[in-house]
């Protein structure tokens, strides 16, 4: 049987020191994926850092921006009637995420840090220009989610550090949103695609002053499909230039085939839920 030793601190000082002091310590908030992991020996933890009693990091406010601690569950921002009036397009993604039992348990920062390509809010806060705040004893670092991601499961974040806030801009704050997934089975099957838009229009047009696309599970990491963003800012969000910006989208995609589906079908898809995120916020 595994042995590991298992620490529940009360503060993010001692959550740092143990993680700080164990070679191969891993952060436990709702467990979805680290305990399958642990169950399946693809990780051998020495000790594992419970980090659900660390008051302050699961909240979220807007102050300067939308500021979510890690903590936060998916379920808590599935219900938030704030957040289905100001941002109802992160409520879309909270109820694409998994079953209700896992949205009970799984946490805003485990999604992120998990890093995941096809994880329901690493395309929507990347959508959203979204930074992380990350502490440790040298102290507070922000980083972009842009450069969060550097593999599959892989991030920045290095030893003894605990990612404790995700930031999304004061001016992200303005726009309308949609979030699209489609899985073969169930709803809440993991995304053979998941597209997440972000768009800023000019009052009472149909004109792209500002527009943010991110797509997952179409490379090792989420993605801006920016040559896609390029035709569309600044410009009338005219059916030709929707259908040429889907087809960019599909173009940048560098999906891989497997078990699941074809790369091929995967770029068929991009462009599909590209086309339909954005015309469902024309018409919104």
């Amino acid at each position: 049987m595994e042995t590991f030793k298992y620490i529940k601190p009360t503060s993010l000082n001692e959550a740092i020191e143990a993680l700080q002091k164990y070679d191969n310590a891993f952060v436990l908030a709702g467990g979805t994926d680290l305990l399958v992991k642990m169950k399946y020996r693809t990780i051998r933890p020495d000790c594992i850092v419970d980090i659900k009693a660390i008051p302050g990091i699961n909240a979220f406010e807007f102050n300067q921006g939308w500021r979510f601690g890690t903590l936060i569950t998916v379920r808590d921002i599935e219900v938030s009637s704030t957040l289905e009036q100001k941002m109802p397009f992160l409520v879309q993604a909270a109820k694409a995420l998994g079953s209700i039992s896992i949205r009970n348990r799984a946490t805003l920062g485990g999604n992120l840090c998990n890093a995941s390509p096809c994880a329901n809010f690493g395309a929507m806060f990347l959508a959203l220009n979204a930074r992380v705040k990350i502490v440790s004893h040298k102290g507070i670092r922000e980083q972009s989610l842009q450069d969060f991601f550097i593999g599959p499961s892989e991030t920045v974040m290095r030893k003894g550090e605990l990612l404790t806030e995700i930031i999304v801009p004061k001016d992200e704050s303005k726009s309308e949103g949609v979030f699209l997934k489609f899985s073969v089975g169930k709803s809440n099957d993991l995304g053979l695609v998941n597209i997440a838009i972000a768009l800023q229009r000019d009052t009472g047009k149909n004109h792209c002053k500002k527009i943010s696309i991110a797509m997952g599970a179409v490379a090792p990491i989420p993605m801006r499909a920016s040559r896609a963003e390029a035709i569309l800012t600044h410009n009338p969000l005219t059916p030709e230039l929707i259908a040429s910006a889907a087809k960019a989208a599909a173009d940048e995609a560098s999906p891989i085939s497997d078990h699941r589906a074809s790369a091929d079908y995967r770029r068929h898809l991009v462009q599909v839920l590209v086309t339909k995120g954005i015309k469902s916020l024309c018409n919104a």
